[in-house]
């Protein structure tokens, strides 16, 4: 249901934005903000409401549930740009990734942005099986949105913070510290010899 209105579209992009209202819903709004840039985009925001038992619900419950759901979504879009011309708020009940992928194909969506936890174990399962999910079955491209502090896995080196202070001091002139730029000004990673070989990954500059 589209509840928020702002302006009228034209040729624009339309960007659907799915939030399951966690602390990091904000980010993911800004997320799809930065990614569409000065275009003028057709913003829509769309939350699931996980189904509920029948005997546990009542019309005065789901009510309340839909009317505190508007003012949260409400509560993200107050800080869009100009450049966003309509904003449309969606809320909808279901299996969130099909209830998304529905939306996207309904309104014409040109990307979907929808955020995901990088957690471990069980809540990687249960959070961050809708994003991929929706990279599956959806009618058009998706952005995931993962929080930057997290690791993107264990198996990766944090950045080196003398390459990070390098890049902060030039500007993005010089990309690599004084020991990372040595030898080859770009660098060339391979995986593939085997183990039996006695050579792991290497790293050539």
């Amino acid at each position: 249901m589209g509840v928020l209105t702002k302006g009228e579209t034209g040729d624009t992009s339309v960007v659907l934005v799915a939030v399951d209202l966690s602390p990091i819903s904000a980010a993911v709004v800004q997320s799809a903000v930065s990614v569409a840039g000065a275009r003028a985009i057709a913003f829509h925001l769309v939350h699931v409401l996980q189904p509920q038992p029948p005997d546990l619900v009542t019309t005065e419950h789901f009510s309340k549930v839909v009317e505190q759901t508007k003012t949260q979504l409400d509560a993200l879009t107050h800080t869009l740009p100009d450049t966003v011309l309509q904003v449309v708020v969606h809320i909808r009940a279901g299996e969130a990734q099909s209830q998304i992928a529905q939306c996207a194909s309904e309104i014409g969506a040109d990307l979907i942005v929808v955020g995901t936890h990088g957690h471990k174990g069980i809540d990687r399962l249960l959070l961050g099986s809708v994003a991929n999910a929706l990279v599956r079955s959806a009618p058009c491209p998706v952005l995931t949105y993962r929080p930057k502090p997290e690791p993107a896995s264990e198996q990766i080196a944090p950045p080196c913070a003398d390459c990070l202070a390098v890049r902060e001091a030039t500007g993005l002139i010089t990309l690599w510290c004084e020991r990372h730029s040595q030898h080859h000004p770009r660098a060339h990673t391979y995986h593939d010899v085997p183990s039996s070989y006695g050579v792991g990954a290497q790293t050539f500059r």
